[in-house]
């Protein structure tokens, strides 16, 4: 009585460990996917990288723009439309 109910053949054995491991490998894709942080504006998205100002302060900190160029583009950053003051402060900003 081989094959009945309570006994797996070869066949059967073969078939249950591909369905096991497709089954694992669908739940790590899905764990790996909710975890992913090279979403555009996913979760894994830091703060740093959405907002510019605080991204002009890092590049401050790290010494990478003198004083005088972060307060013209901060001023730029805060009133977006305000061309006069981009006018005046724009022999002060450099690339």
């Amino acid at each position: 009585m081989m094959g009945w109910a309570g006994e797996l053949t070869w066949t059967g054995w073969i078939v249950m460990a591909v369905c096991m491991f497709a089954f694992w490998a669908v739940v790590l894709y899905l764990v790996a996917m909710m975890f992913r942080t090279d979403r555009a504006n996913g979760p894994g998205r830091t703060l740093e990288e959405s907002d510019p100002l605080q991204l002009l302060e890092a590049r401050f900190a790290r010494g990478d723009i003198d004083s005088d160029e972060f307060v013209a583009r901060r001023q730029v950053l805060m009133h977006p439309g305000d061309t006069t003051s981009v006018e005046h402060r724009q022999g002060q900003v450099h690339g």
